[in-house]
């Protein structure tokens, strides 16, 4: 008999936990629609070099794979070729923005939701034979779609290819951009300079660290003084 009870009160205790974060969740009020339109002049070739991150932006689809074969043939000892670690050349690294659309609960309203990297293409080669690509695309028919995705994420509308070459990779973009209503896009006002960034990824990164450990201090003649933290030890 007490066993039922105590078995009884944990039950209603989870129900009540359950409750209690269900109704603490936020729910937006947006939809997605699952439509990307790929920005082809945010294309994005990034890779770890001997030197350091290297990233070239706004590269055209038509030079992609040019720009891939000559740094390909970089001897090994150059300052400009990929890093090798533990006899593993870091992959090449080709991404590109895009936009979605998102409407309403009520359907009243639409708005455009930019995101940064809306589809990825890796690589340890420049031939691509060991590629993956991950996509951000419209939930197409079978039929309409060039590739076929091996996997897709938790996430609808994210969809995982492998051994994917550069041509499929742009024909894949311009396929699915083709799809798009021409009134959806010429409603489009993002574009690359909206990706754009006044310090890299890296940049960014020493600038927070920064900002997390350092404080203003108000001094007897109103102004903010910096303080360092050899100042907040003493």
């Amino acid at each position: 008999m007490l066993a039922k009870i105590f078995k009884h009160f944990k039950a209603r205790d989870a129900e009540l936990a359950s409750s209690n974060k269900h109704t603490g969740d936020a729910v937006s009020i947006w939809r997605d629609t699952g439509q990307v339109y790929y920005l082809e002049n945010t294309l994005k070739l990034t890779y770890q070099s001997n030197s350091g991150a290297i990233t070239i932006e706004k590269v055209s689809l038509e030079s992609l794979p040019r720009v891939l074969k000559e740094l390909q043939n970089l001897d090994n000892n150059s300052p400009l070729a990929r890093q090798e670690v533990a006899n593993q050349t870091d992959a090449f690294y080709v991404s590109v923005c895009g936009v979605t659309w998102q409407r309403s609960s009520d359907g009243n309203n639409v708005r455009v939701k930019a995101l940064p990297e809306a589809a990825v293409l890796r690589s340890p080669t420049a031939c691509f034979t060991k590629s993956q690509a991950v996509f951000k695309h419209a939930f197409m028919l079978e039929h309409d779609d060039l590739l076929s995705p091996t996997s897709s994420s938790s996430k609808p509308g994210i969809y995982t290819y492998n051994r994917i070459s550069i041509a499929d990779f742009t024909e894949q973009l311009k396929r699915s951009n083709a799809q798009i209503a021409p009134s959806h896009k010429a409603k489009v006002g993002i574009q690359y300079e909206n990706f754009k960034s006044a310090f890299t990824e890296h940049e960014q990164a020493i600038i927070d660290q920064c900002l997390e450990t350092e404080f203003f201090e108000k001094v007897d003649d109103g102004k903010m003084n910096l303080l360092s933290n050899d100042d907040k030890r003493t």
